[in-house]
């Protein structure tokens, strides 16, 4: 049979949004008849109505310049970086962004530690604080970024999801345990693991736009309720999980909260996706995140003049 080439709709500035990896993280066993064993179609469920608020929190990170040092002789790799987390409370048809400060973080890699590093940028002092993994090399570098920007995505949340509103929906998996009495959905943009097989597996290729897969059960250190939703419709010259994002629901909730929510985002996001005449990654990103992207990245400073002022500190530590 010849090779079938679909295209991928995410700009290509940006990686794909299908990005399987038989290596990303552990093993995980999946039960897909926790909600029923037809996979045949798409579940009927009942519309829900629209909750008062809707919560989407989200985060940018960025490197504002690497690093490579001696570590006792050993070679570690680093960055100072920038993230910044925040949320936009929708209600009706008003929006409001709440973001905290900027943080940064000196990320490095094989379990090195350091100080914080203070860095004098103009009438401001930027405290970079370590954020250490035992990856190495480059993506080390990224994996220690990452995880500080997800840290600080999940206090945010737990903030959120304690004041009690009706849908919190956060980005990735959820790394936190939400009240019973908030609504917490964690949304994955970037698929890395392919958690169904056939024929439980074909039925994503045949979901139209806001119609969503059964619920399917993830046994993991936090078990959670998971689904796939289509955004938006699929050209026939894009690949068959275009449009495709995987929500979930920590287990702690019970099955009926968790199809309530399934239904719930199955008929409220697709109100939200985003055209890819606005946004690059569309649909997947979301119009609400997207635009509190944006208002994060302006708020972590202009990056050439705080790589000149992390520059004028090294240099400073060098000629001492």
């Amino acid at each position: 049979m010849p090779l079938t080439l679909k295209i991928d709709p995410w700009n290509p500035a940006y990686e794909s949004a299908l990005q399987l990896d038989d290596l990303a993280g552990p093993p995980e066993t999946v039960n897909p008849s926790v909600e029923t064993d037809d996979w045949s179609a798409p579940p009927k469920g009942a519309p829900e109505p629209r909750p008062e608020t809707i919560v989407f929190i989200d985060g940018v990170q960025r490197i504002d310049i690497r690093v490579i040092g001696d570590d006792s002789g050993r070679i570690v790799y680093g960055a100072f970086s920038s993230l910044a987390v925040g949320a936009v409370l929708v209600t009706g048809r008003h929006a409001e962004v709440s973001a905290g400060m900027p943080e940064r973080v000196l990320a490095l890699t094989d379990g090195a530690h350091s100080d914080p590093v203070d860095v004098r940028a103009g009438r401001l002092t930027l405290r970079y604080e370590a954020q250490s993994t035992s990856a190495s090399g480059v993506p080390g570098v990224n994996e220690a970024l990452r995880a500080g920007r997800q840290a600080a995505e999940t206090r945010l949340g737990e903030r959120m999801a304690e004041v009690g509103y009706p849908l919190v929906v956060v980005d990735g998996p959820l790394g936190f345990w939400p009240t019973r009495h908030s609504s917490v959905v964690g949304l994955v943009k970037t698929i890395h693991k392919q958690y169904l097989a056939p024929p439980h597996l074909d039925l994503l290729a045949r979901l139209g736009p806001g119609e969503r897969t059964p619920l399917f059960r993830i046994e993991r250190d936090r078990s959670a309720y998971s689904w796939y939703l289509r955004l938006s419709p699929r050209r026939p010259i894009e690949h068959p999980w275009a449009g495709l994002i995987r929500l979930e629901a920590l287990e702690f909730v019970g099955k009926e909260t968790a199809v309530r929510l399934a239904n719930l985002t199955a008929g409220l996001l697709p109100g939200f996706a985003s055209s890819p005449i606005r946004d690059p990654r569309a649909p997947q990103n979301l119009y609400p995140v997207g635009a509190l992207e944006d208002h994060l990245r302006r708020r972590l400073g202009d990056q050439e003049f705080i790589r000149r002022s992390i520059e004028a500190h090294l240099f400073q530590e060098v000629a001492a």
